[in-house]
């Protein structure tokens, strides 16, 4: 079943093609009515002369532009067509000049056709010459025109110009819903890239510390602390699978369908830090905090820069000290990772977007409405995050 978003889109597609395409129609028939009345008005049956050859000229056209409007496309072929029917229907009113004569109706549909298919620098001019037509061969002793055909050209070209704005205004708004489209595909791309690149970050960096005690346990012949390894490594990679699944669900289902808890929350900090310390990695968690009223969104927000912190801290410092601290007040979440590092800080600190997986963090946060710093901070590498839980926009 098509979205709200496509139906939206579909509908504004039609009303740019029916409106267009229904101009198109009331042009031929005024056309047509108007070839008829002049063949009756100037006996062109009786007596054909080139005045029947106009009025075909004239009407043609109409016709065409009706059935097949890709011929009569904007350019050369679109003027050349208009200047046609204008000089065709200013040669009618000189032959066989008549009162209320029929040919002012081509101009009629002549005004419309400016005002619907060219924009306001072509169709402005245009309209005025096409107004003026008929009250200039009047007074220069063509057929007398009342000022009403004058009127009439005037409000076709207006109606013209109207369906010529909605179909403009429609075809904006499609480019507009394409662009939202694509903007929100590549939002929600970049947010699976986010998921992932920590699941498989946080599952390998585990399992790389259960093989290093494996292999450790093996050079010492200790094969049951190595089995249990194994088993811990499993247990990691399972728990990976089932987080996985949990995500690509969420994410792939319509908003409000999937429920809150299926992705983690920073009140799951404990779990994460155990299975941590089951690999090997020597992690304290201060964990000093009411998490209950933590929004879905900032509690996995702190979770994921959280695993990530020490994700890095296994890869990059092994055999170090990680803490992660957590504290909440009324207006903020602040979250603190921090390990040691072996050489003293640079003079001048690293920026926060270095590296793919601080800049993720970064983003992560700036998208809960708060903001990260990361870098060493003398013989600690520190990750602060600050994320606000009321009065977010």
């Amino acid at each position: 079943m098509p979205s709200r978003r496509g139906l939206l889109t579909l509908l504004l597609v039609n009303i740019k093609e029916s409106g267009i395409a229904r101009l198109r129609l009331a042009m031929a028939v005024l056309a047509a009515a108007a070839a008829v009345l002049v063949v009756g008005q100037k006996h062109l049956v009786a007596q054909p002369g080139p005045g029947l050859a106009l009025v075909l000229a004239g009407a043609l056209p109409f016709a065409v532009d009706a059935r097949w409007p890709q011929l009569l496309r904007p350019g050369w072929p679109l003027a050349a067509a208009l200047l046609i029917v204008a000089a065709c229907a200013t040669g009618l009113l000189f032959y066989r000049a008549a009162d209320g004569d029929g040919a002012v109706l081509l101009f009629i549909a002549l005004a419309a056709w400016v005002g619907g298919a060219a924009g306001p620098e072509v169709s402005v001019p245009a309209g005025v010459v096409i107004v003026v037509l008929p009250l200039a061969a009047s007074a220069l002793g063509g057929s007398h025109t009342p000022v009403m055909a004058a009127i009439g050209a005037g409000f076709a070209w207006v109606a013209g110009t109207a369906v010529h704005a909605q179909a403009r205004t429609a075809a904006e708004l499609v480019t507009a819903q394409a662009a939202a489209a694509r903007h929100q595909i590549a939002s929600e791309r970049q947010q699976l890239a986010r998921e992932f690149h920590d699941l498989v970050g946080h599952t390998l960096s585990v399992t790389m510390l259960h093989m290093s005690a494996v292999r450790l346990s093996l050079e010492d012949g200790e094969s049951a602390e190595a089995l249990e390894s194994l088993d811990q490594a499993q247990l990691a990679g399972r728990e990976a699978m089932r987080e996985m699944r949990q995500t690509v669900t969420l994410l792939g289902s319509a908003p409000g369908e999937g429920p809150p808890a299926a992705l983690p929350h920073v009140r799951d900090l404990p779990e994460l830090v155990a299975g941590y310390a089951a690999a090997g990695l020597k992690v304290d968690l201060d964990l000093d905090a009411d998490l209950a009223a933590v929004p879905g969104d900032v509690g996995l927000a702190a979770y994921r820069i959280a695993q990530e912190s020490l994700n890095n801290a296994a890869r990059h410092a092994p055999g170090s000290t990680a803490r992660v601290q957590v504290r909440a007040t009324a207006a903020a979440l602040q979250l603190t990772v921090t390990n040691d590092i072996s050489s003293p800080a640079p003079a001048l600190p690293l920026p926060p977007g270095r590296g793919h997986g601080i800049a993720g963090m970064t983003q992560r946060a700036r998208l809960a409405g708060g903001a990260l710093r990361a870098g060493p901070d003398g013989r600690q590498w520190r990750v602060e995050a600050v994320l606000p839980l009321r009065d977010r926009q």
